[in-house]
């Protein structure tokens, strides 16, 4: 018996010691993970480890003001965008559900009567899924102004919705990310319950399990304590405050909260009794994943992934803020929250897959060679021409890219023509791969037969890891007669917006479109019947959007279509 319970106690130890090696070994791959923060003159982080209930690590970064040499800790507040607010807003839907305030099979006219006749059969549930067909506000007024972050009051929102002519997606069956689906479902929720929504959280959810710093966002203009704004890195060494956060005074749903109130929200989720955890599970019955995603993604802000035998639950949005990470079987909950305007994901799936595995080899990116192998141009000459994105839109909506790209050969080399201004040059380094010689990105081509389009892969590691598929086209950009393009100029009216295009013929022989609020912006021919458009979300961020121009039975143009990844379509007709 005596060597029995020796044994016994050998192991524990051993395993005791195991243990403290894992977390020592998990520190130092998070100060390595986290390095460029842990000075100064950078923003913040703070990371929670919990492994079956108990705190393991927790470990502070950076800094909450750089200004004011204020150190990032583990109470500092700090904004959660909109899309990583979604799951707070859901679980409120839920217990409201639970208490018989409202089901979410109501239908939304239910409370707002004057919303359009289309949406008749639209439900809470479809909100929750982003298939109610209502537009996105701010993807929808870029088309009237050049910055995301204007504002609209609660009458101008409503109005907005009130005067949508047609769904964007088949209610109840499409799919399409949109911020008015939580702006509105915020406003149903506060008319249902007859309070602010950010009081009802604060009474039922927050205060309830201690999260004393977590709230509602309602004024970004308010001083709290503790609050931390954000920081953008300028792309030259230095940070920037971060200013430019869009909001909606009519249907905002934005998050404040802090590390220390985070791990509370962790506990609830792990505790299958808790009215949040089941706040949870109820959304999960009805809830129907992000179509064009892989893995499971659910549009109120949860991600399923497999990792060998293990579930990962990632709590994130659109953006990549992996605020709460959980693997359920193995007891971890790993909290990240900071000040700095960019995604962390991968660091956290990193430390994910340390805890899990010991060790991050699962997830290290592809090698590839990097030593210049001669070749020849007749060789680059098969790698040449116009290549289109095979991936769909993302999160945004089952949309199919438009998105093409050019290979070209100059003076011997291999260039990509990734944009108008962007020229990048190839280094081949052999089996059909190319370098770019400056950054971390390579293009692997293959060709699966001889009569089949070449493909190419471009692997970008640097910064946030990413593969984008291409394949080759026959695709050529559309030439027009300037007579042709002289009878579609004129002045284009959106009834939805009340807001009026009006587009010109250039000297040069280009389309422009002037607004009186945004600078102006060609209209270029596209690769097929419709024109590109750059669509400004922020005054340094554009997207691509498509313009399809119809005509009448004279062929003259009568109205045109614009739409984009979050715009299915927009309509202006031609008044002069």
């Amino acid at each position: 018996m005596k060597k029995i319970l020796t044994a016994v106690l050998v192991f524990l130890i051993l395993n005791e010691s195991l243990s403290a090696q894992n977390i020592a070994a998990t520190n130092r791959l998070l100060d390595s993970l986290f390095k460029p923060f842990n000075n100064k003159n950078s923003p913040g982080y703070a990371i929670t480890i919990v492994k079956d209930g108990k705190t393991i690590i927790k470990k502070d970064y950076g800094m909450a003001s750089i200004e004011f040499g204020v150190p990032f800790a583990h109470n500092t507040i700090v904004r959660i965008p909109y899309s990583e607010g979604r799951e707070f807003v859901s679980v409120a839907a839920a217990m409201m559900e639970n208490q018989g305030i409202l089901t979410l099979n109501d239908k939304v006219r239910k409370y707002f009567a004057k919303l359009p006749s289309w949406s008749e059969p639209v439900t809470i549930q479809d909100l929750l899924n982003h298939s109610s067909g209502f537009c996105d506000e701010w993807a929808t007024l870029v088309l009237t102004q050049a910055e995301m972050a204007n504002r609209l009051d609660r009458s101008q929102f409503m109005e907005f919705l009130y005067n949508q002519p047609a769904p964007q997606v088949e209610p109840g069956k499409g799919y399409m990310y949109s911020n008015s689906d939580f702006g509105l479902l915020r406003l149903i929720l506060e008319k249902a319950c007859g309070k602010n929504l950010s009081v009802y959280m604060n009474e039922k959810i927050f205060t309830p399990i201690g999260m004393n710093h977590t709230k509602l966002g309602t004024n970004k203009e308010e001083v709290i304590p503790y609050h931390a704004f954000s920081y953008d890195h300028n792309g030259e060494g230095k940070y920037t405050v971060w200013m430019r956060d869009k909001t909606s005074p009519g249907g905002n749903y934005w998050m404040l909260t802090s590390a220390a109130d985070l791990e509370k929200w962790a506990a609830s989720l792990t505790d299958k009794n808790s009215v949040i955890a089941k706040a949870i599970q109820r959304l999960k019955q009805n809830a129907r994943p992000i179509p064009v995603l892989k893995g499971i993604n659910y549009p109120f802000g949860n991600k399923l992934k497999q990792s060998g035998n293990y579930e990962i639950i990632t709590h994130e949005g659109v953006s990549g803020y992996s605020w709460l990470t959980q693997v359920p079987a193995a007891g971890i909950s790993i909290i990240c929250l900071g000040n700095e305007h960019a995604p962390y994901a991968d660091k956290i799936d990193v430390a994910t897959e340390f805890l899990l595995y010991g060790k991050a080899e699962k997830i290290l990116l592809r090698k590839f060679p990097s030593t210049p192998v001669p070749i020849s141009t007749a060789e680059l000459q098969k790698y040449a021409g116009i290549y289109r994105e095979l991936s769909p839109t993302g999160f945004s909506s089952a949309m199919e890219r438009k998105s093409y790209t050019e290979m070209k050969v100059i003076d011997d080399s291999l260039f990509w023509q990734y944009s108008k201004e962007d020229l990048f040059p190839l280094v081949y380094v052999g089996n059909g791969i190319f370098k770019d010689p400056d950054y971390a990105n390579w293009v692997v081509f293959t060709q699966p037969h001889p009569d089949s389009p070449m493909r190419a892969e471009a692997h970008k590691q640097h910064g946030i890891p990413d593969i984008y598929y291409w394949k080759k086209d026959t695709t050529t950009r559309r030439i027009y007669s300037k007579e042709f393009l002289n009878k579609l100029t004129g002045t284009y009216y959106s009834k939805h917006l009340d807001f009026y295009w009006r587009i010109i013929l250039y000297e040069k022989g280009n389309l422009i479109l002037k607004r009186p609020t945004v600078s102006d912006k060609v209209i270029e021919p596209g690769y097929d019947d419709e024109f590109d458009l750059a669509i400004q979300f922020h005054t340094d961020d554009e997207t691509t959007g498509w313009i399809k121009f119809y005509f009448d039975d004279k062929a003259e143009p009568i109205y045109l279509n614009v739409r984009h990844g979050r715009l299915m379509h927009h309509r202006f007709d031609k008044v002069k």
